[in-house]
């Protein structure tokens, strides 16, 4: 039997850019919540926003720096980093273009809580200190949410 950790490490030892092959570990209901439990993707989406990442980001890969079982779940923490050659469509979550600065990007180390269900990944929601769009905007040098 293959354990909740065995299913994730899987999805993650899936070469960076083969998007099609990530999927298959994503059950059809899969979804990516906030910290409030709001959906932010489905599978559909969050499928269109790795390719959108890939675009935008050369060398784009995933650090993974701790991987756990805890209460049922599967809590992965690491971070990821990549060089911004391409513009980053943000305008969805209300952001706009943020063009291609040249930079090596390494964002900082997130926690995640990992759903699996019947071999699938069912969910992923942030885990901990998790600063969500904020986090992730900040090393590309732009600020959501000030007054």
């Amino acid at each position: 039997m293959t354990s909740k950790s065995d299913v994730v490490k899987a999805w993650l030892d899936v070469p960076t850019g083969d998007v099609t092959a990530s999927a298959t570990y994503l059950a059809d209901d899969f979804r990516n919540v906030d910290g409030d439990g709001n959906v932010l993707y489905d599978k559909q989406g969050y499928i269109g926003m790795y390719h959108m990442m890939l675009g935008a980001f050369t060398g784009l890969q995933f650090v993974l720096t701790d991987l756990r079982e805890e209460d049922g779940y599967v809590i992965m923490q690491g971070h990821f980093e990549g060089t911004h050659t391409g513009d980053l469509d943000m305008s969805p979550l209300g952001v706009g273009v943020i063009p291609a600065s040249g930079k090596h990007i390494v964002w900082p180390d997130a926690d995640v809580k990992i759903t699996v269900e019947g071999g699938k990944i069912v969910q992923e929601e942030p885990h901990g200190d998790y600063r969500g769009l904020a986090a992730f905007l900040e090393p590309l040098g732009v600020t959501v949410g000030a007054d």
